[in-house]
């Protein structure tokens, strides 16, 4: 609970103090609180219910703006209006999308491997003495790569708008909970997809062995050619599941409360100033010492040496600083 009357209090920090701007602080602390203890008795944890009556009440802004009052705001709360909130919905939307997009990158691959499948098949035309439907696999590869091709860009682009996944992010207590139902629910399905997808890809070599045991070089080309196309089956398989698994992970492992993106911001700002000061400054002068000590006594046999200390050293400073990955 002192964290909800320390936020509100943070709220109002910037706010001139009247009889009116105390009462609406007493109201709103009052609020917080009432839905706090509301969410601790439908068993919710107390960071869980914390974060869900921040996340709820966060745009006090609107209401000190609403009542005409002067409001400035601290670096604090600047840094917390860019953090993406996911809910329920929010999170399923990504879910759905990552999906889509696992399916249309598996479909370019299969329809990449299409393409190149037919092209290999006229070579038996081509083993038999008749190089005419050679052409004919040469458009076909085109048409094929082209479509292929077109749903990576397209892909890509969907992705594309879902950025924001990619750093720590508010996610709701409900919307947590269900993911990990879903994600539980979800673990068998993505391992049965990934081993269908490695006997795919192993049966894949049976039309090439076929065609070697018929000692026909013209059955060998139409068995690679089914090869590319069962390999990509699983391949496909492997980039659909894993795309949809992933997307469970990424919410449960990047979503946090508001208290933890916080202090993951905190840690990213101290990583950047540490690695801008590496780089600016602490390798430059690796290699101006490292030029000075060889030309100055020739050493170049062993001067060397200065670089895998130095990333020795720069490994202990960013473990000192605590700047690793979150």
């Amino acid at each position: 609970m002192n964290t909800i009357e320390e936020y509100v209090d943070k709220m109002f920090k910037q706010v001139v103090k009247t009889e009116e701007t105390e009462q609406l602080r007493i109201d709103i602390l009052a609020n917080m609180e009432d839905r706090y203890l509301a969410l601790i008795e439908e068993g919710a944890s107390e960071n869980e219910a914390i974060g869900t009556v921040i996340v709820e009440f966060g745009n006090i802004e609107e209401v000190l703006d609403e009542m005409g009052l002067n409001y400035e705001k601290t670096p604090d709360e600047m840094d917390i209006e860019d953090v993406l909130v996911v809910e329920l919905a929010d999170a399923h939307e990504y879910i759905e999308a990552r999906s889509k997009a696992g399916m249309g990158i598996g479909l370019g691959v299969l329809a990449c491997s299409v393409g190149l499948g037919g092209l290999v098949s006229t070579f038996s035309f081509l083993a038999m003495g008749n190089d005419g439907p050679l052409f004919i696999g040469m458009i076909w590869l085109l048409i094929f790569s082209c479509l292929g091709v077109a749903q990576f860009i397209f892909q890509g682009l969907r992705l594309s708008n879902y950025k924001q996944y990619d750093k720590p992010f508010i996610l709701v207590p409900e919307a947590r909970e269900t993911i990990e139902v879903l994600s539980k629910n979800y673990k068998k399905s993505h391992g049965l997809s990934i081993v269908f997808g490695v006997v795919l890809c192993i049966f894949s070599l049976f039309p090439v062995i076929f065609g070697a045991f018929m000692y026909s070089e013209a059955a060998m080309f139409l068995g690679a050619g089914v090869m590319f196309v069962l390999a990509s089956v699983g391949v496909l398989l492997f980039i659909y599941t894993g795309m949809k698994w992933t997307s469970y992970q990424n919410l449960l492992r990047k979503g946090k409360t508001v208290e933890e993106v916080m202090a993951a911001r905190d840690r990213s700002r101290r990583k950047t100033k540490i690695e801008n000061l590496l780089e600016n400054i602490y390798w430059p002068s690796i290699v101006v010492l490292y030029m000075i000590i060889s030309f100055s006594t020739n050493a170049w046999a062993w001067s060397w040496i200065l670089f895998p200390i130095g990333g020795i050293l720069e490994s202990t400073i960013e473990a000192m600083f605590g700047i690793e990955d979150d």
